[in-house]
């Protein structure tokens, strides 16, 4: 049986050295003159026009037993053999822009429904199955995938994706007791705003605010499967990644990184810059810069000093 061949083909065989001269970096005088056609992980490196990406230490071996030019991370550029080397700062940048796709053909795709009363961008794409109700407005470049929905109210910016299945601007889970006790809905008429260059993970949903807008600010990156709840307002350039949730009113800052599974309670407020870790539950605001871990979430070297005692306790039964 043959062996998979894994990797992605370069638009054209390239010199390393010309791939040097557009991107930065340095090369080794002996691997400027090869021509390379492929671009693979260490791991999968089989060939010398192969160009193999070495981001890690653990990756290294794997690369060294290759014949392929190696493209490396500069801090770990030591660990790769000599002569076959191409050390960049930024390399998986490079690997970004190596890899890039063609944008999509423009328009509307006959199986998707658009209501009238929508306005589409003649840039943007709609993609089979969505959906985008009365109301709402895709921009320039935006790119509505497979089968999601947006509802009335939401305001795409231009070059925002949104994902296969996701749903943006469906109405808020809010609610309130009547004077009889019983639960009564709050109309949530706010709306989305999704400024430019956000991306919207598959099967993430972006709830409706209730009298004012949920925003996502410019740059915002968010996972598969996560959950903004109404009126939370995420600063420019935060990543999300996968599972994690967003009570309503959160007020996430600018640059946050949020770990898969985080959950942040209603109106607390998450300053710039900082790190919550994986699984933690987030029931307070969160300093500026700081790092998190934990239910509930605390600075993490505290959480992990309290991890290792009791653990150590433990041991000592």
């Amino acid at each position: 049986m043959a062996t998979e061949e894994w990797g992605v083909g370069l638009a054209a065989p390239i010199e390393v050295a010309e791939l040097v001269r557009e991107h930065g970096g340095a090369a080794d005088e002996r691997v400027k003159g090869r021509v390379v056609r492929r671009l693979v992980a260490a791991e999968h490196a089989s060939r010398e026009d192969d160009l193999a990406v070495v981001t890690s230490v653990r990756w290294a071996a794997a690369a060294s037993s290759s014949p392929a030019a190696l493209l490396c991370q500069a801090d770990v550029a030591a660990r790769c053999p000599e002569g076959r080397r191409w050390v960049h700062p930024h390399a998986m940048y490079v690997v970004a822009r190596l890899m890039t796709e063609p944008a999509p053909p423009a328009g509307v795709d006959a199986r998707a429904w658009v209501d009238p009363g929508a306005v589409v961008d003649p840039s943007a794409t709609v993609g089979a199955r969505a959906v985008v109700l009365a109301g709402a407005r895709v921009g320039a470049g935006s790119v509505v995938g497979e089968g999601a929905v947006l509802y009335g109210g939401v305001r795409l910016g231009a070059r925002v994706v949104i994902g296969p299945l996701a749903v943006v601007g469906r109405p808020g889970f809010g609610w309130t007791a009547g004077p009889l006790g019983q639960l009564v809905r709050i109309p949530q008429r706010g709306g989305v705003v999704v400024e430019d260059d956000v991306e919207i993970g598959a099967l993430a949903t972006v709830d409706a605010g209730t009298l004012g807008p949920t925003v996502l600010r410019r740059g915002v990156k968010l996972d598969a499967h996560v959950h903004v709840g109404h009126n939370v307002t995420v600063g420019e350039d935060t990543l999300v990644a996968a599972q994690a949730g967003f009570a309503g009113s959160a007020r996430i800052g600018p640059r946050v990184l949020v770990g898969g599974q985080v959950g942040v309670t209603d109106h607390a407020v998450v300053g710039e810059g900082a790190r919550i870790a994986a699984k933690s539950g987030v029931i307070g605001d969160v300093a500026k810069g700081s790092v998190v871990a934990g239910f509930p979430a605390v600075p993490k070297a505290s959480w992990l000093r309290a991890w290792a005692k009791l653990l150590g306790g433990q041991r000592r039964k």
